[in-house]
C-alpha cells in the first residue's frame, strides 16, 4: 500500500514539473498580478491652498533708493596763484550772490596797471596829434596808423591786466551756505588749492534710478514721496528732469526731482527712500507670485474647477513685492491654486485645505 502511495506522489510531482516547464507563464502571471495589485489606501487627492479671484484697484507703486544733492554747489578756488591777503567769510555763513569772499595779493599787477595807464595816456595824446597832422596832410596815413595801433594796444594790455586783477577777488557765484574753510590768511594758493565749498540747498534735488521696465511710466511732472535716513517724515517732490538714455551697465534710467527746503533740514548726500507711484488701475486681477509656474515660452497657473486642477496659460503684467498682475488667462471668480502648486499636474484631483477670498 505504501509503495502505491509513494508512486502516486511521485507521479504528481513529475506531472507538476512537466506543467511548469511547458506552461511557465501560469505561475509568473499570478505572481506579477499579486505584485501589481496596490494595497488599499486612502484618498490620492493633492492638498493645496487656493484663492478666489476678485477685481481690485492696483496701486502700482515701487520703492527706490536715491540721494539728496544740492540745488547748486561749487568748490571755491582761485583762477590765479598768489598769497591770500584777506578772507571775508566765516565757516557755515549764509552769503549772498556777489559777496567778496577772498582777496589775494596782486600788488605787482596793480603796479603794472598804473604803468600802462601812463603809457596809454601818452599814446592817446600822440594819436590825437598825429590825427591833426594827418588832416593837414603833414604826415602819411601809415604814420598815423602806427600811433593809433600803439594807443589801442596799450588799452588792450590794460584790459587784460585788469582782468587778472579781478581774478584775485573771489566772489560768491550764487546765494548759499559756505562750508568748511581749508586755507588761512597768508596762505599761498594755486588754482588747484581748495578754499571752501558753497552750497545752495533750497530747493534741494533728489537723484534716483528707475529700472528700465518702468522707464516709460516716469515722466516730467511725476510726483514722488520720500523720507530721509535722518527722519521718518514723508515729503513730496516733483520730477523735473530725466536722463535721455538708459544706462547700458545698470539698465536703469536716472531721474531728478526737487522739493522746497526752507529750513535746510534736508542735507545734500543723505540717503533717502522713495515711493514712486507709476499708475493706478481699476478692476485689476492680482494673485500671489507663488501661483505662477514658468514654462519655456510664458507662464501658467492652475485653475481649480470640479475638484480638479486645470493648467491655464496667462499673460503677466506689473509685479509688486509678492503679487503679480494677470492681464490675460484668469477671470473674476476663478479659483486659483496658490500653495502646493509644484506638485500639481493638469487635471489632477485636489483637496483645498485653505481658501482665501
Amino acid at each position: 500500500m505504501n509503495k502505491i502511495i509513494t508512486r502516486i506522489i511521485a507521479s504528481i510531482a513529475v506531472l507538476a514539473i512537466i506543467i511548469y516547464l511547458v506552461f511557465p507563464n501560469i505561475f509568473s502571471s499570478e505572481a506579477e498580478n499579486n505584485l501589481e495589485t496596490p494595497p488599499a489606501a486612502g484618498s490620492s487627492k493633492i492638498a493645496i491652498d487656493a484663492q478666489i479671484v476678485e477685481y481690485e484697484t492696483f496701486k502700482n507703486d515701487i520703492v527706490l533708493t536715491g540721494s539728496l544733492i544740492a540745488n547748486e554747489s561749487v568748490q571755491l578756488a582761485s583762477e590765479i596763484s598768489g598769497k591770500i591777503d584777506n578772507i571775508y567769510f566765516k565757516e557755515g555763513e549764509y552769503v549772498k550772490e556777489g559777496k567778496l569772499l577772498v582777496q589775494t595779493n596782486v600788488a605787482d599787477l596793480k603796479a603794472n596797471l598804473q604803468r600802462l595807464k601812463y603809457t596809454a595816456q601818452l599814446n592817446a595824446e600822440m594819436e590825437k596829434r598825429q590825427k591833426q597832422l594827418l588832416e593837414k596832410e603833414a604826415i602819411s596815413k601809415e604814420e598815423y596808423d602806427i600811433a593809433f595801433t600803439n594807443f589801442k594796444t596799450t588799452q588792450a594790455e590794460m584790459d587784460a591786466l585788469q582782468a587778472e586783477i579781478d581774478k584775485s577777488r573771489i566772489r560768491a557765484p550764487f546765494t548759499g551756505f559756505i562750508g568748511l574753510r581749508y586755507v588761512s590768511e597768508g596762505s599761498y594758493i594755486t588754482p588747484s588749492s581748495q578754499i571752501a565749498s558753497l552750497y545752495n540747498v533750497d530747493p534741494i534735488k533728489i537723484e534716483f534710478s528707475v529700472p528700465s521696465r518702468y522707464s516709460g511710466l516716469v515722466k516730467k511732472g511725476s510726483k514722488i514721496t520720500f523720507s530721509s535716513e535722518a527722519e521718518n517724515e514723508e515729503r513730496k517732490a516733483t520730477v523735473y528732469a530725466i536722463e535721455p538714455q538708459i544706462d547700458p551697465v545698470t539698465r536703469t534710467l536716472t531721474a531728478r526731482a526737487e522739493t522746497q527746503n526752507p529750513n535746510n533740514e534736508l542735507i545734500p548726500g543723505q540717503f533717502i527712500r522713495i515711493n514712486l507711484s507709476l499708475e493706478n488701475r481699476e478692476n485689476a486681477i492680482l494673485i500671489p507670485t507663488t501661483a505662477i509656474m514658468p514654462k519655456a515660452n510664458g507662464h501658467t497657473v492652475f485653475i481649480i474647477k470640479d475638484g480638479r486642477a486645470h493648467l491655464k496659460d496667462v499673460e503677466l503684467g506689473a509685479r509688486t513685492a509678492n503679487r503679480v498682475e494677470i492681464l490675460k488667462g484668469v477671470n473674476k471668480g476663478d479659483t486659483v491654486a496658490i500653495a502646493g502648486v509644484p506638485q500639481l499636474k493638469d487635471r489632477a484631483e485636489i483637496e483645498i485645505k485653505k481658501l482665501e477670498k
